[in-house]
């Protein structure tokens, strides 16, 4: 998982990248509407808003010595 942050105001917002084996992986976590965000009940006392959806892209490159 990549954790990205961006302070803007008095806020912050959180960009969160998984990489998953499968779309099949995602469906085992998620459901058969994988495009439907996932919370857990403690996401309640932390979040002030989020999304509902979520985006789904696949990996055409990746270094495998962590270079661009």
């Amino acid at each position: 998982m990549l954790a990205l942050r961006r302070v803007v105001g008095d806020r912050a917002e959180f960009l969160l990248l998984t990489l998953w084996e499968s779309e099949e992986a995602i469906r085992r976590f998620a459901g058969d509407d994988i495009a439907r965000a996932v919370f857990y009940p403690e996401d309640e006392r932390y979040l002030v808003a989020r999304d509902e959806r979520v985006w789904h892209y696949e990996v055409v490159f990746r270094s495998e010595d962590g270079t661009a």
